[in-house]
């Protein structure tokens, strides 16, 4: 925990002066990819953490039961899924309905950090909330998309593949 603890005050300094670069220079922080990836660095750091802190050491297990035991996938398998999770998750972020929450997530992030005072709770909360939408808008998504993945999987593992003897 101590590692990803100075590992993200590192990338959050980071992201502080490419920030305060960026509104030197007069360019939106939510038009600034160098920013929001940086960003995007800071936020799997917290999720890293906090996953840490609750005691979920591997971001991602696959098991199921095989006459009473347990037994994990393979390598090969988790990473397809995690692939087509990513996949999808960019999808989701990228599609005209959905957008408006991420745009407004960005917005409210260019707010807060407009002047740098993190002490400013109004604007914090306001983009945590919006923040939190997102969150929710995409697993929302993510759930949908999965059902969809596992009954077509679930299909094609249950349909002949072709005409017996």
């Amino acid at each position: 925990m101590q590692h990803l603890t100075q590992k993200y005050e590192e990338e959050k300094r980071k992201l502080n002066e490419l920030g305060q670069r960026s509104l030197e220079q007069g360019i939106p922080l939510s038009g600034n990819e160098a920013v929001q990836a940086q960003s995007r660095k800071v936020d799997e750091l917290i999720n890293q953490m906090y996953q840490e802190k609750n005691e979920y050491p591997e971001a991602f297990r696959l098991y199921f039961c095989l006459g009473g035991d347990i037994v994990s996938f393979p390598a090969w398998f988790t990473q397809t899924i995690q692939g087509r999770l990513n996949e999808v998750t960019a999808q989701i972020e990228y599609q005209s309905e959905s957008r408006h929450a991420f745009e407004e997530e960005s917005k409210a992030f260019e707010a807060l950090f407009d002047s740098m005072d993190i002490a400013r709770m109004p604007e914090f909360e306001y983009w945590e909330d919006k923040l939190q939408m997102k969150q929710s808008i995409l697993n929302e998504r993510l759930y949908l998309q999965g059902l969809q993945d596992g009954m077509q999987l679930a299909n094609a593992l249950t349909t002949p593949s072709g005409p017996s003897d």
